[in-house]
This record gives C-alpha cells, sequence and structure tokens, in this order.
C-alpha cells in the first residue's frame, strides 16, 4: 500500500453499493479494485462501471492480495461474517451502518478487528451534515444554555415496498424495522450531539404493512448527561415526488431553541427574541455527504488513527435500538448497560 492512497473491494453491489462506490470518485485517498456479489451480471456491471476486477467467488474475493481493504455494503445480517473473514486477511472495514444487526455480532466485529489490528469504521452518514456540524458547535459553545430536551424524527414510505424478496421484510434481517434502517441515524445523530443514552422506553406497531417487521416505533431516552430525548419513525410516511421525506431534529435550552428539517435548513429561537432567526441554509447531501465519511475511512488507515465513527460507536447505536426492542416486549424501561452486559 502507498502512502496516498487506499485500495478497495467492494462487497454488496445492490442500488447503496454502487452509491457508494460513486462517493469514491470524489475521494483521492480510494481506488476501487475489486467487487464480489454472488449474481454474475451484478458483478459484471460494477466492474464495467468503476473499471475494476470481480471475484467469483467470496474466498477469491476476501483473499486479493490487491485489495488494502474493504467497503460492506451487504444485508445488515451479514457484515459480521464478512468482518471476520476480511480481518482474518489483514482488510480494514468500512461498513454501511448498522454495524450489524444484533448487540453480539456487533461486539464479535470489533473484538476480531482489535485482535487483528485493522481498521474498522461504521457509516453513520447523517453526523456529518454541515447542518449538524453546525448544531454541535452550537452546544459545545453553550449557545443554547442548559439543555433539557431534544426530539427526532425519520420516517419515509419505504416500508410500503417492501416484499418477501427483499430481506428487510424479515425481522432476522431488519429487526425493530424502521428503527434500525432509517432511525438508527437520528440515534447517532442525537447521540453526537449530546453523548451516550442512559435508558430508553419504546412501543412499536403495525398499522399498515404485511412484512414481519413493525413499521412504526416511537422511542423516549434518558442521556447520561440528564438530556431527556424522544425519536419517532414511520415506514409508512409520505414522500413528495421529488423525494422529500421527514427528517427534523430539535433541542431546547435555557437560552435558545433550535429546529432543524433536513430540506429547510436551522432556525433558532432565543432569550429575548421574538421572532425565529435563519441561522443555518445550505448543506451537502447525496454522493458529496458519503465523500466525508469515506475521506475519513481513508485518512483513518492512511494515518494510522480512530476513524470518526468507530466500531464501539456502531455498538452504542445497535445496543439503543435493542433496548428499544426489549423494552416494548417487557412494557418498561431498559439501560444500556444491561444490553451491553
Amino acid at each position: 500500500m502507498v502512502d496516498s492512497k487506499i485500495r478497495l473491494g467492494v462487497i454488496g453491489l445492490g442500488r447503496f453499493g454502487f452509491t457508494l462506490a460513486h462517493a469514491t470518485e470524489l475521494v483521492p485517498e480510494i481506488e476501487i479494485v475489486n467487487c464480489y456479489t454472488r449474481t454474475e451480471s451484478k458483478r459484471k456491471e460494477f466492474s464495467e462501471t468503476f473499471n475494476c476486477e470481480q471475484s467469483e467467488t467470496f474466498e477469491s474475493f476476501i483473499e486479493n492480495k490487491d485489495m488494502d481493504g474493504i467497503i460492506i455494503a451487504a444485508p445488515n445480517n451479514r457484515h459480521t461474517e464478512i468482518a471476520v473473514a476480511a480481518a482474518e486477511h489483514g482488510k480494514h472495514i468500512f461498513t454501511e451502518k448498522p454495524i450489524a444487526s444484533t448487540i453480539a455480532d456487533s461486539k464479535v466485529m470489533i473484538s476480531e478487528c482489535d485482535k487483528a489490528g485493522i481498521t474498522l469504521a461504521v457509516g453513520h452518514t447523517y453526523r456529518r451534515l454541515n447542518s449538524h456540524r453546525f448544531l454541535k458547535k452550537m452546544v459545545d459553545d453553550g449557545e443554547l444554555g442548559n439543555i433539557a430536551m431534544a426530539e427526532a424524527n425519520y420516517s419515509n414510505d419505504r416500508g410500503l415496498f417492501y416484499t418477501p424478496d427483499n430481506w428487510q421484510w424479515f425481522n432476522e434481517g431488519s429487526p425493530g424495522g424502521p428503527l434500525m434502517q432509517v432511525a438508527i441515524h437520528v440515534v447517532d445523530s442525537l447521540y453526537y450531539l449530546f453523548g451516550p443514552v442512559k435508558k430508553v422506553s419504546a412501543a412499536f406497531n403495525k398499522i399498515v404493512t404485511k412484512s414481519e417487521i413493525p413499521d412504526v416505533c416511537t422511542m423516549w431516552m434518558e442521556f447520561e448527561s440528564g438530556v431527556l430525548g424522544t425519536i419517532g419513525t414511520s415506514f409508512i410516511s409520505p414522500r413528495s415526488p421529488k423525494g422529500r421525506f421527514t427528517y427534523l431534529l430539535n433541542a431546547y435550552g435555557d437560552k435558545a431553541n433550535f429546529y432543524l428539517d433536513r430540506w429547510d435548513g436551522v432556525t433558532t429561537l432565543k432569550e429575548g427574541n421574538d421572532s425565529l432567526e435563519r441561522v443555518f441554509e445550505k448543506d451537502i447531501s447525496g454522493k458529496e455527504l458519503l465523500a466525508v465519511e469515506l475521506k475519513d475511512f481513508a485518512d483513518s488507515v492512511l494515518q494510522k488513527r480512530e476513524p470518526e465513527v468507530t466500531g464501539t460507536d456502531g455498538l452504542h447505536n445497535v445496543a439503543v435500538v435493542w433496548a428499544a426492542i426489549e423494552s416494548s416486549e417487557r412494557g418498561e424501561s431498559v439501560e444500556i448497560k444491561e444490553m451491553l452486559g
């Protein structure tokens, strides 16, 4: 490996595998050199699109000596087996969120990567939005004063389109439904802004969809810092013809409140001010946003430092989801430390 570039293979060549690979086109530190999925036509399409090799078997892919690392875009419940094999062959790992489907699998990934001395980065993208960076500075600079509570909602219509041909249809692939699949983005964003979660209470429901997973969840959280928070998420919420979906994140302090809409920007309400003040409008999205996290991964490997979102961070977020599932089943609040053992 040269000091200025890492060579990566991509495994899992569905829509998002292609999306992540296209994002690397904005990252000079990354070169895509190989790919693998079981479907030959997908391998051929990917190989031709990105001018890279294709491996015909998982074994030949993971043993490829031309790769310094891999990007995992496979189903959630396959992340661990792929990551363990990659670690055994000294490959650095960037995995799409969540780190894994279960707490136990997440712990195995972290342990095996630590043992092998390789980098494990988790693709929690939304904390990297410019608006979230802006809000983090506001929080750290004390502009909100004493923060009392936060609330977030990430909802879309994805659950209406799943069929038994999709791994997301099944509890094994997507436990917690929209909380694991999409709202884990806001779990991580709130963790980024306000620190670790101490305990949660949650309820799930199925309103419309026919799959095994629930299609709505409401979760209450207490953070270790004392901040209280809520997350709502639904898989049956309409989106606009242009693809706009619900993404809100608000926080309330004794000096100011902030209100973030993914599409409309950030406004604040400050002590002594009768009107909302627009404080942030422009954001990054799509390919550019994904490139930020992929560059951080590449830099962490090249500079021999931790990535911003480590396996331990990914484990925290998965533990919050599973604490919510446990809370819904038991009808009581559940501590994160209990879930982590």
